[in-house]
């Protein structure tokens, strides 16, 4: 059987060769104990010894895998015991199904077409029938029409095993073919996602960052001249030009959100505990959600401070940032204003959390940011 095909036709090859190597053998074993019940007591000597040759033989086809010498060897072993029925089988069994030799042909020219390519599995056939009508001639040449409709019966065997392994086949190479594509297709979505991840987490730095700095000047929100919007554009440069690095291991989230308060564009009174160690890929997550909510205190709040609080609430990381600003109406906010959505809400999406904004006109602005640990 040739040895190419994807998983599942290698799986089932495997399958179909041990079944049909145990299927041969069981069936030989039965045949023979008929065989020996069979034969009559002037037969019984040979056939108890070509019985136990049988079954040796069939002990080395369980312990190797059949291959082409292997087949071969098979056969002609197969064919002496057609062309010596005369000696093995009772006359009156020779023209009928009760011959075990007919049955040693019937399963040996099934079960080899597991074993050979379509032209050897012919082959095979061919010269095991003939060699079964032949056997039968020399024993009783009258006998011959009988054996030849049972030689049909014999090829016709073959032949429904032959498309049997050619009809499993193709299926399982479908099966390979349909696999492959699946995981083509999954591949490249991955791809795309990771690509689409990518332009996203690009945008929302450019949006944090160099964005939201030229935003506050062109607006007047900032005269321009004050010494923090030169060291800003100078983080927004560094943080543009740098190649991001996935990050690993833990962070001290309260360090990060230190370095946050320090660099906000807002008074921040900061409420964090000594240490709060999180994933660095969380920990940079909710560090820069929570710079660009006090972004959006000093743009849209109307008032110069603001609060940072963090904690552990049971297995909950939680990072406030509140305002007692002038607040505001999300469904009134306009479509091309995303920093909340993209920068903040999908951000923390994206890192396995996620935010929660809660406003009145009037009273405020608390974003929650909640990031749940393993």
């Amino acid at each position: 059987m040739a040895g190419s095909g994807g998983a599942t036709e290698a799986e089932l090859r495997g399958l179909s060769l041990r079944y049909v190597v145990l299927l041969r053998t069981a069936t030989l074993v039965i045949v023979g104990a008929a065989a020996l019940v069979q034969a009559g007591a002037d037969r019984f000597p040979l056939v108890l010894g070509v019985v136990a040759g049988l079954c040796g033989w069939s002990v080395v086809f369980v312990r190797h895998v059949p291959g082409h010498r292997l087949v071969a060897a098979d056969s002609v072993v197969v064919v002496a015991l057609c062309l010596a029925q005369r000696w093995l089988v009772r006359p009156d069994a020779l023209p009928d199904i009760t011959n075990w030799v007919l049955a040693v042909v019937m399963v040996t020219a099934i079960g080899h077409q597991w074993f050979t390519t379509t032209a050897g599995g012919v082959a095979v056939t061919a010269a095991l029938v003939g060699a079964y009508l032949t056997g039968g001639f020399l024993a009783a040449p009258a006998i011959l029409t009988s054996c030849a409709s049972i030689g049909a019966v014999v090829a016709g065997g073959a032949g429904l095993s032959r498309l049997l392994r050619l009809h499993l086949t193709a299926s399982a190479r479908r099966a390979d073919h349909a696999l492959a594509a699946s995981e083509r297709a999954g591949r490249d979505a991955a791809i795309a996602a990771a690509r689409r991840a990518d332009e996203r987490e690009h945008l929302a730095v450019l949006h944090d960052t160099a964005a939201a700095t030229l935003l506050a000047v062109g607006t007047g929100m900032v005269e321009g001249t004050e010494p923090w919007v030169a060291e800003q554009a100078a983080r927004d440069l560094e943080a543009l030009a740098t190649q991001p690095v996935l990050p690993e291991g833990t962070v001290d989230l309260t360090r990060l959100l230190g370095e946050v308060a320090r660099q906000a564009p807002v008074a921040v009174h900061l409420r964090v505990p000594d240490h709060l160690h999180v994933p660095a890929a969380a920990a940079a997550a909710i560090g820069a959600a929570a710079r660009e909510a006090l972004t959006n205190v000093a743009r849209h709040a109307g008032v110069e401070t603001a609060e940072l609080v963090a904690a552990q609430e049971d297995s909950m990381v939680v990072v406030e940032v509140v305002d007692h600003g002038r607040g505001f109406v999300r469904d009134e906010v306009p479509a091309q204003r995303r920093g909340l959505a993209e920068s903040v809400e999908r951000r923390m999406r994206r890192a396995g959390g996620r935010a929660v904004v809660t406003s009145r006109p009037g009273e405020g602005t608390v974003v929650r940011l909640e990031w749940p640990r393993a």
